[in-house]
């Protein structure tokens, strides 16, 4: 029963969500802006964020016009600050997906604009299929520095036509020694599940709380309206809830000999799940929301790495009901 609730406690922190539309994403590609014809007035800004994954402009006191594919009306933002998306927009539609990959069938465009209100802070920031690759395979690098695309996009400020341009570009994944940092926390952990048990699970709630200040970091890096599921917040919070009520009923004489065990099984096995749905994070060029990103790529075999052995440890024990 304690392994049950421990596992059920684990999996009670996954998101309805997961895996779905999360725009910003760990990547290999980057989109840089290169130049802005003419330059912006004061109070008007641009760039991308998540890499490849959102344009964004912020616009303070100037009345800013951004077309869509078809050159038709897509997003305004007003002198007051609030911005608005035209539902009746073809370029709406096709931005649901990374990839464009919707059925226009579903879609009925209207002439007169459909503005809806979605923000009042003069910031609008959105998927443009012109800055990213459109395809899941991987792009191949036309030069040596990575160039893979160049791309445009054109809006207005207070009347005068912009044009923003930018470059796409490949970049290097990230060593794959930074595995190695799993590979020495297994065989830690190994030793101590064997001679040190209570420093293990010391070293299990560490971890855990390691991976609540980077998954809260990398939340709350990322603007409001560009931020990604929080798996890396969740799992590790759910194995900390659960290494910690472990250590208490582990000095508790009165409680099961096995609690204590169970539900550092699970906590374990909170941070294997963890560390198998962020490892793109890994080795990937960019990492959302993180800076320095050594601390996902450090952490997250890590995390892999202990929750496997606690995982073993705690089930194994309970099995031949031992300590």
């Amino acid at each position: 029963m304690g392994i049950f609730l421990g596992f059920l406690a684990v999996f009670s922190f996954i998101p309805v969500h997961l895996g779905s539309g999360d725009s910003v994403q760990a990547r290999d590609t980057e989109s840089v802006i290169t130049s802005v014809t003419p330059g912006l007035p004061s109070g008007v800004e641009v760039g991308i964020l998540g890499g490849d994954a959102l344009f964004h402009v912020r616009s303070m006191n100037h009345e800013v016009m951004i077309p869509g594919y078809e050159n038709e009306p897509y997003l305004k933002i007003t002198k007051d600050n609030k911005v608005f998306i035209n539902d009746g927009s073809t370029t709406a539609f096709l931005n649901g997906s990374r990839y464009g990959n919707v059925d226009l069938s579903q879609f009925s465009k209207t002439d007169d604009p459909q503005w809806r209100l979605i923000a009042t802070d003069g910031n609008a920031m959105w998927h443009d299929h012109r800055v990213h690759w459109m395809s899941p395979k991987p792009p191949a690098a036309i030069d040596a520095e990575g160039t893979v695309l160049e791309w445009k996009v054109p809006f207005t400020v207070d009347g005068t036509g912009i044009e923003v341009a930018g470059t796409l570009f490949l970049r290097e994944k990230a060593a794959v020694w930074w595995w190695l940092s799993g590979v020495l926390m297994l065989c830690l952990a190994i030793l101590l599940s064997i001679a040190r048990r209570r420093v293990l699970f010391g070293v299990l709630l560490a971890i855990s709380i390691a991976g609540v200040v980077a998954g809260a970091l990398q939340y709350f890096g990322l603007p409001i309206g560009a931020r990604i599921t929080p798996l890396l917040l969740m799992f590790s919070g759910g194995a900390t809830l659960l290494t910690t009520a472990g250590l208490w009923a582990g000095r508790k004489r009165d409680a099961p000999q096995h609690t204590a065990l169970s539900l550092h099984a699970g906590a374990g096995t909170a941070l294997v799940i963890c560390a198998w749905l962020c490892a793109s994070q890994v080795r990937a060029a960019y990492v959302p929301g993180l800076e320095p990103m050594w601390i996902a790529r450090m952490l997250i075999p890590m995390m892999l790495g202990v929750g496997i052995v606690a995982t073993i440890d705690g089930v194994s024990r309970v099995v031949r009901g031992t300590n």
